[in-house]
Formats: C-alpha cells, sequence, structure tokens
C-alpha cells in the first residue's frame, strides 16, 4: 500500500496541485495539519483535502489560529494578518471541516501529530526536543510537521541517543527493526530549507520505504495570488526565498 504524506500546505493550491500530480496513484493520504495561512487559496486547498483524506488529517497551529482556538499574539505580525484575511474568506463548509479536526491520529504501527507528540504546537529542530516524544512513541513510527524541515529522528530502542537527518529529494528511509523514526515530509506551501519547491512524501507500507520528493510549481502565479488578495507581500517574496 502506498500512502502520500502532506504537510503544511497554507493555501498554496499551485504548489498543492503539483505535488498530488508529482505523486501519481496512490492508495492512501495523510495530511499533519496546516491547510490554510499564508497562501491565497485557503478554500480550494481545504476542499482538496476534505475530498482525499477527510478521516486522515490532523489540525495545525494555522488551522486552530483561523478557529480562534489560538491567541492571535502567538503568531508573528504577518501570519497574523493572512489568518484574519483567511477568516474572513474561509466558508462556513471549510470552517466546519477544520473545527472536526483532530490533534493526533493512530494506526497500526504508526502515529501522526502536527508539532509533536508532547504538545501538537511544539516545534521539533534539535535531536534534544526530539527525545521527549521518543519516550511517548509506542510504535516504531511518527510522522510530524510544523517546522517547514524534510528530515527525519532516529532512535535505537532501548537507548536514549537521538540522532537527526537532512532528508534529500529522492531519498529513501529504509524502516529497520529495532528502531523508531520521527519523520517530517516538510512543506508543500512555505518550505523552509532554502528549497523553494513543495515537499511531501510516499509511504510504501509493504516495503516500508519514505521517499520524499522535491516538485516544481508555477511559483510565480502563487506569487500573484498573495499580492492579489492584499497580503503582505512579505509572504509571496519568501517563497521563492524556499524560506
Amino acid at each position: 500500500m502506498k500512502w502520500a504524506v502532506l504537510s503544511d500546505i497554507h493555501g498554496n493550491l499551485e504548489a498543492l496541485e503539483a505535488t498530488l500530480a508529482a505523486l501519481g496513484e496512490v492508495d492512501a493520504y495523510l495530511c499533519l495539519g496546516d491547510i490554510v495561512g499564508y497562501g491565497a487559496n485557503p478554500n480550494e486547498c481545504c476542499a482538496i483535502v476534505r475530498k482525499l483524506c477527510p478521516e486522515m488529517t490532523l489540525m495545525g497551529n494555522h488551522d486552530a489560529g483561523v478557529l480562534g482556538r489560538l491567541s492571535p499574539h502567538w503568531f508573528n505580525p504577518y501570519a497574523r494578518f493572512a489568518l484574519e484575511w483567511t477568516r474572513s474568506v474561509l466558508t462556513r463548509e471549510n470552517w466546519d471541516f477544520l473545527q472536526s479536526l483532530p490533534h493526533r491520529l493512530e494506526g497500526e504501527g504508526w502515529m501522526a501529530v502536527h508539532g509533536s507528540l508532547v504538545d501538537p504546537w511544539e516545534y521539533i529542530t534539535s535531536p534534544w526536543e526530539a527525545r521527549p516524544s521518543f519516550e511517548r512513541l509506542t510504535v516504531p513510527l511518527a510522522f510530524f510537521g510544523h517546522t517547514h524541515l524534510a528530515e527525519y529522528y532516529l532512535q535505537e530502542e532501548g537507548h536514549l541517543l537521538v540522532t537527526q537527518h537532512p532528508w534529500s529529494a529522492g531519498e529513501s528511509i529504509l524502516l529497520a527493526p529495532g528502531r523508531k523514526y520521527l519523520v517530517n515530509p516538510g512543506s508543500i506551501g512555505q518550505p523552509r530549507d532554502r528549497d523553494w519547491r513543495a515537499s511531501a512524501a510516499l509511504f510504501d507500507t509493504e516495503a516500508r520505504t519514505l521517499t520524499l520528493l522535491r516538485v516544481e510549481y508555477n511559483l510565480a502565479q502563487a506569487q500573484r495570488k498573495i499580492l492579489e488578495a492584499g497580503l503582505p507581500p512579505l509572504l509571496a517574496e519568501r517563497l521563492a526565498w524556499g524560506y
């Protein structure tokens, strides 16, 4: 069975559509949250995710921010402006969909969160920050997003040491017995690793492999839409920076 693992779409319709086309035929989709925020197409992105994986989608912090579940002061001024704009254009159907999303999903041999297994809004950017999540990880594999960085963390069962590994385009991770993994597929809509291309993962559950995809999309069109919507120009500019 092949899964597509998506995260941090952030209203970037061009990036989402290009990613789905590059993934091709898959059996299931898992979305780690932050469907909205920053980008100019929150409704279209929500509609696609609702169709693909309504029961396999998590709530991200920007999704929660739009709903008023997180204080506006949690976000920087640019993100806050985008959330207020998103709230003004979001349809009732998509509002209800975001309201329904959980903070954690679990299946046979895997778990999924937006931030960490400790706190849904916590960032994991180092082995030290990953260790508390490994302490709560009762299965071999957990997916997380939130940082917009494609990478994975590894811990040998019975050991305290956690190692951090960057994840490059086309690189496959073989899930080995006796090891636990925290895996971040990166961001579709706003990567922050200095590579502007959309990032997502393909999980082959039979081969026990995870492969990272980086996908070019119509960047200029996504930027133009942000500007035409009256969103902060920085949100358009940073797409090209990969940050």
